[in-house]
């Protein structure tokens, strides 16, 4: 959510913390169909609230759904099914399985589809629904395609998810499952899988409409971020609740990593449009707006402000479009603000 400004931050950190409540106290009644439409809708919710609040869809929010939410879940059941076409048994499914351990690692065939094949399938399928939006010039800074792709990221893992754990929703009531193993798998599906999905999209997305950017090396880190991942869940599923430790561990790991990898993109993405803008020439005592962070005068075509380092870029759409209006006015230097460098590092 890179938009998000400090007084709006609150609002969406209550509602994850609301909806992770929610699943670990639907797990502790063993109730796993519940906890895990708490977390699995948790981070789409969210970014969708986000997309509002923000516009960042700006003025088309129908075409934005149709494709990061409801084209990219639809590729997700796809994905889904075939996923079950090579792994009968996953994370979630076959309780009698998860409470007690085999020990017993699939044969070599279903391993290399589990780590290679479906992690490759996966990453291709995740790049359909941004590639899609973000092509339009409107959708094409770096900071559209990270968003637009976590949301494409999210509704996809949410949508391969449903399909996989088919079974956890058979029985609506209380089962005789383990509290902690259902926390584990609502926590590692609703919360760990999407981040590494949307944090895998966003790197290949964002190097592909970068104009220096690496897209073969970001195609290969979104594969890897998936593939690590799918290999913990075929290769560790087998060995009861450990393996589910084991796993939601595993994809903590992966997840922070790939929030990392993103940020740095996003970081570089943003320098680079810096020095682009530092080789125009503006008119230093051009007034730009005011900042959507600290509310200090932005100087007219400036980048970044020079108050508090808050990237133009990255404040909300709306508050972009009032900058853009008000470029032409003239600040107010009674607080004893002077003007500067268009650009700040």
């Amino acid at each position: 959510m890179p938009h998000v400004t400090q007084h709006r931050s609150h609002l969406y950190r209550l509602g994850l913390g609301i909806a992770l409540v929610a699943a670990l106290i639907a797990a502790g009644f063993g109730i796993l169909p519940v906890a895990l439409v708490c977390a699995g809708i948790a981070l789409p919710g969210m970014l969708l609230l986000y997309f509002y609040d923000h516009e960042v869809w700006v003025d088309e929010p129908g075409k934005v759904i149709a494709v990061c939410v409801v084209l990219a879940a639809a590729i997700g059941v796809g994905i889904g099914f075939l996923d079950l076409a090579f792994t009968p048994l996953r994370l979630g499914l076959g309780f009698t399985t998860l409470n007690g351990a085999q020990n017993n690692l699939p044969s070599t065939g279903t391993l290399l589809a589990q780590c290679i094949l479906l992690p490759a399938a996966a990453t291709i399928a995740l790049l359909i629904a941004p590639l899609i939006i973000t092509a339009r010039p409107k959708f094409g800074h770096a900071l559209d395609a990270l968003t637009l792709s976590a949301l494409a990221g999210v509704a996809f893992a949410l949508a391969e998810s449903i399909v996989i754990q088919h079974g956890a929703f058979s029985h609506l009531t209380a089962r005789s499952t383990n509290a902690a193993s259902d926390a584990f798998i609502a926590l590692t599906l609703g919360f760990a899988k999407p981040v590494i999905y949307a944090a895998a999209t966003a790197l290949a997305v964002m190097r592909l409409r970068r104009k220096s950017g690496n897209f073969p090396l970001g195609l290969l880190e979104a594969f890897l971020l998936i593939a690590v991942y799918d290999t913990s869940v075929a290769t560790l599923t087998t060995f009861g609740q450990r393996g589910l430790v084991f796993i939601f561990l595993i994809a903590i790991v992966v997840a922070c990593i790939g929030l990392l990898l993103v940020r740095d993109e996003a970081h570089q993405a943003l320098l680079m449009e810096a020095e682009e803008a530092a080789k125009v020439e503006h008119d230093v005592g051009g007034y730009g707006g005011l900042c959507a962070n600290c509310q200090m005068p932005l100087l007219e075509g400036s980048a970044f402000c020079l108050a508090c380092g808050t990237a133009v870029k990255a404040m909300p759409k709306q508050h972009q479009r009032a900058i853009a209006a008000e470029g032409g006015a003239q600040p107010d230097h009674s607080d004893g603000v002077s003007s500067g460098s268009g650009i700040s590092a």
